[in-house]
């Protein structure tokens, strides 16, 4: 058992170094570099005129480029999601910036049920270990659909592992997607609006998460109790 956890380990490590070498080194190309310097002067500055000059130079390559970081996140998260959601909502504003986000987070999550399912328990063992997986794997088992919804709606939580469990698992493709565009509808919308301020953000994340937890637990026990009377 310890031999077999040593070389998924490892080839954990492997794989997120050469992720992040890889980033490194396209990083440390000088148009790359020139470029993020660009980017970052634009994104961060108080005059919004400089921010939608840099966005409107992209063109359509923006949001493609910011959708098709979603879709790597979600598969190998090596950038935070909502990094991403903070200067998807910046550059493009809370409307144009929710659908960017929003449809990367339902492509992010699909592809990383097709990956689960196509790779296995393997993959995802060698990603996250194997204790994290048997928990999520065993969530999914006990509550389905209601668990992936309740993690989406949940944004203290991150959902990339869920997705890779449920096509593991075999969850149906359908039933996982309508949960997850439910659960990530009302979080992407707080997240976006609230992501100009970090306090105002961590305090909606931990509000939302909260309330979700305190409802599940709520119904949780209220079962419980109706079980315990059908019993006596």
């Amino acid at each position: 058992m310890t031999a077999a956890r040593q070389p998924s380990r490892s080839l954990r490590w492997l794989i997120l170094g050469a992720a992040l070498a890889l980033v490194i080194g396209v990083g440390l190309l000088p148009d790359v570099r020139a470029f993020l310097v660009t980017a970052f002067a634009a994104l961060t500055s108080r005059d919004p005129a400089v921010t939608r000059a840099f966005v409107d130079g992209l063109g359509w390559a923006g949001p493609l480029a910011l959708i098709a970081g979603f879709v790597l996140q979600a598969v190998l998260p090596v950038l935070p999601a909502l990094v991403l959601t903070a200067v998807t909502a910046r550059a493009y504003g809370p409307y144009e910036g929710f659908l960017i986000v929003y449809l990367g987070t339902l492509l992010g999550a699909a592809a990383g049920y097709w990956l689960g399912r196509a790779l296995g328990n393997a993959l995802i063992r060698t990603l996250v270990g194997e204790r994290t997986r048997l928990k999520v794997h065993e969530f999914t088992e006990r509550h389905g659909t209601q668990g992936v919804l309740m993690i989406r709606l949940m944004p203290i939580l991150s959902a990339d592992v869920m997705n890779l469990v449920a096509g593991a698992a075999r969850m149906k493709f359908r039933p996982f997607m309508l949960a997850t565009a439910a659960g990530a509808l009302p979080v992407t919308a707080l997240v976006v609006w609230l992501s100009e301020s970090g306090e105002r953000l961590l305090w909606g994340m931990v509000i939302l998460s909260a309330v979700v937890a305190g409802v599940a637990a709520g119904r949780a026990l209220i079962r419980r109790r109706r079980a315990a009377r059908g019993l006596g």
